[in-house]
């Protein structure tokens, strides 16, 4: 409270606020638990500011290509730029980051991108050979190419449930015997299964 120092009933203080004060071991505390009810609410969306600097801290990215990769975010419809310069994900942008993840997630993580950007300041420092770090990045990404292509099939499915044109009146029903795609109830008369690649 006031000035007696008495910071154990004083809320605005960091102690009072679920932060614990320093502890020795074996040191007993006396505490009082109490329970709230209340809904969580997601994390706001990251302001340009707030990417410029996770992309900084991870290596992804110079002075110069920055605003250039947040512009291509834009460009490319994965994020519309909202209210308070906040980077809003679209359907596109969620979708293509849900079928990144669900074929290879090191593609959506920042280690990639930054062991590609460690790799290129090795050649600038003169550490490394750039004919030895181009050929290592290749290599590691035809693997990585090779993989996607070969799994293709994760975000295709993906892609058409979110953006099939009758996504909007149709139900994920089933999958297809012959293409294994999903098949779309649709509520018409008569009902009927569609597959807009066996149509």
């Amino acid at each position: 409270g006031g000035g007696g120092g008495d910071d154990d009933d004083d809320e605005d203080s960091e102690y009072g606020r679920g932060v614990l004060p320093p502890l020795a071991e074996g040191e007993s505390l006396n505490a009082e638990v109490s329970q709230r009810t209340g809904k969580t609410r997601p994390p706001d969306h990251l302001t340009e500011s707030n990417l410029i600097t996770l992309m900084e801290r991870n290596g992804i990215g110079t002075d110069a290509s920055i605003p250039t990769h947040i512009n291509n975010i834009i460009e490319r419809r994965y994020a519309n730029l909202g209210a308070g310069r906040r980077l809003i994900p679209t359907d596109l942008g969620v979708c293509f980051v849900q079928g990144l993840k669900a074929i290879d997630s090191e593609l959506v993580r920042p280690l990639v991108r930054g062991h590609v950007e460690k790799q290129l300041d090795l050649i600038a420092r003169g550490d490394a050979a750039k004919e030895a770090v181009v050929e290592h990045i290749k290599h590691s990404f035809r693997s990585k190419f090779d993989f996607f292509v070969g799994h293709i099939g994760r975000m295709d499915a993906l892609f058409e449930n979110r953006f099939s044109p009758l996504a909007s009146s149709g139900k994920p029903f089933t999958r297809c015997g012959r293409t294994n795609r999903i098949l779309r109830l649709v509520a018409s008369r008569p009902p009927r299964l569609y597959n807009p690649f066996t149509e």
